[in-house]
């Protein structure tokens, strides 16, 4: 029992600042929370002309607010009066973590693939495609390393990332039910008001923000030991559910999917969590409830859900998720006193990470056999999600499909660094006629994977890169998870950005904002090493 109770005092600590961050905090520290006050803020909300201009309108935002930052930490870094135990540069450059080498790699097959790649020029900007190009892709790796080494956690920090978000969730409802407050959608055609919504651009791009948004809503609320935040928290799962909806992309459900189970996982650790995350989905099914309050208040006059939207939000089945979490949640409430020092924390865990590993097999198993085996098989609603041809996901199937054939194609150098960073727009351009008559899609300048993308634009070794970036950052973060949690925060945004990174696409609207998150969780993974804690403990 002591060993328990030393555990929940130190669980506690933790979940909100780590000891070792209070140890110092200087000018380059303060200039770090500042910048990513402005990204969560200024940044999400800035747009110059509508949602004809979001694009660019972020992408020069981010490099500049980037640029400032860079400036301002590097001098005041530099300029620093190292104190008398012999502070020097050296904790900036070591260690170099497994994270900060597959960053390096990440980089280093960008920078080759630029410089070999038949539109060099274009590579730098890449204004022909989403602008992901060498010069972005530069200042996310140098915001990354200034990150992972300056900054120290603070709470009003994601306490503003929260409030802003809300922003972006009741925008994009609103947009849906073609209320338009702030005029964004004026003066464009039918069509295009569909897709566009919030201050994010279209439903694509608000689907990626919400697939942020929503686990960190979600695992800050099971985590943070503060009252203030798990209220915010607690607001901002319902908001975030009901922009989710209303964003009306599958991309978003797809990463809810598997990141709900993940953080199922993170939550069984401890009682006291697990007690939490059953709160938070009644709370998020409940918020499914409140969008179709307000949808009958309008007299349902929205853009049109898809099924799987209008099935969460109007279907009397998504009352039982409300009723079984909200009852789990009081009876775990009465029994804790009991409960909690019998709470087979390993052994819950091992069993739910089972059922999400039987779970992905399962689709995966069922998706090979009704696409190669049972091609006949009427799948109603669900064809064009379980049998894999070119009019999967929204005829994503054919981009993906013509882009492996085109990679097939390359030499050796091209299949290991592409053909440049952001260049697909030039690989995919001899399919358009067909696209177009197939799909009625004159064009296209992404695969709709940002996986197939990275794989033919920065090569072989780029994409095993990026995911051995993405993958360390994760395992580092829940190897620590026991003295310090909050990175399992971010860790959540991360699995469920990248699930839904399989059917969208990459672009300077919403992936700084991953990348920032990618190197807050390494910059308090960095903060927290796991030999120390394991002696002192052990």
């Amino acid at each position: 029992m002591s060993n328990n109770k030393h555990y929940k005092t130190e669980a506690k600590h933790t979940a909100e600042e780590p000891k070792e961050q209070k140890q110092g905090y200087y000018v380059h520290n303060s200039l770090v929370s500042y910048y990513l006050l402005v990204m969560f803020s200024f940044f999400t909300l800035f747009l110059t002309n509508q949602y004809s201009n979001a694009r660019h309108d972020k992408f020069y935002l981010f490099l500049g607010l980037s640029g400032a930052m860079i400036i301002g930490t590097t001098l005041s870094f530099l300029l620093k009066k190292y104190d008398k135990s012999g502070d020097t540069l050296a904790p900036f450059f070591k260690p170099i973590s497994v994270p900060d080498t597959a960053m390096l790699s990440f980089i280093g097959c960008a920078v080759i693939s630029s410089l070999f790649s038949p539109h060099f020029a274009d590579t730098i900007i890449a204004e022909i495609a989403r602008n992901n190009g060498l010069l972005l892709l530069l200042t996310y790796a140098v915001v990354y390393f200034i990150i992972t080494r300056m900054y120290v956690y603070k709470d009003y920090v994601l306490a503003v990332y929260l409030i802003f978000s809300w922003a972006v969730a009741i925008l994009t409802l609103l947009n849906f039910f073609y209320i338009d407050p702030l005029e964004l959608l004026k003066g464009y055609s039918e069509a295009v008001a569909k897709d566009f919504g919030s201050t994010i651009g279209n439903k694509n791009t608000i689907a990626s923000y919400m697939s942020l948004f929503l686990p960190v809503a979600v695992m800050t609320f099971v985590i943070n030991e503060k009252k203030y935040m798990r209220v915010l928290a607690g607001i901002s799962i319902a908001v975030a559910y009901i922009g989710a909806l209303s964003a009306n992309s599958s991309s978003v459900i797809l990463g809810l999917i598997i990141a709900i189970p993940v953080m199922a996982v993170f939550s069984a650790r401890r009682y006291e969590y697990l007690m939490r995350f059953m709160l938070a989905m009644a709370i998020l099914f409940a918020g499914g409830k409140l969008l179709r309050f307000f949808s009958f208040c309008l007299s349902d006059a929205d853009k049109g859900f898809e099924f799987i939207q209008r099935f969460l939000i109007y279907d009397k089945l998504t009352y039982i998720p409300i009723a079984v979490f909200g009852v789990i949640f009081l009876l775990m409430l009465f029994f804790k006193g009991n409960a909690e020092a019998r709470y087979p924390a390993k052994l819950l865990t091992v069993i739910l990470t089972v059922l999400l590993a039987s779970g992905v097999v399962g689709v995966i198993g069922a998706m090979l056999y009704f696409t190669l085996i049972d091609t006949k098989t009427s799948l109603g609603s669900f064809d064009k999600l379980l049998r894999f041809d070119d009019r999967w996901g929204t005829h994503r199937g054919f981009m993906w499909i013509r882009s492996m054939e085109e990679y097939g194609k390359f030499d050796i150098s091209k299949k290991l660094f592409g053909y440049g960073p952001d260049m697909f727009y030039y690989v995919l351009e001899p399919y358009f006629t067909e696209l177009s008559a197939r799909f009625g899609d004159g064009s296209t300048d992404c695969a709709h994977n940002e996986y197939i993308n990275y794989l033919v634009t920065q090569g072989l070794f780029g994409l095993l890169s990026y995911l051995a970036l993405l993958g360390a950052v994760c395992v580092r973060s829940i190897k620590r998870a026991a003295k310090n949690p909050i990175p399992l925060i971010f860790v959540s945004a991360i699995v469920c950005y990248a699930v839904q990174a399989t059917v969208n696409l990459y672009q300077p609207i919403t992936t700084p904002v991953f990348f920032i998150f990618i190197a807050i969780a390494e910059a308090m993974n960095r903060q927290t090493p796991i030999d120390d804690y394991k002696t002192k403990h052990n």
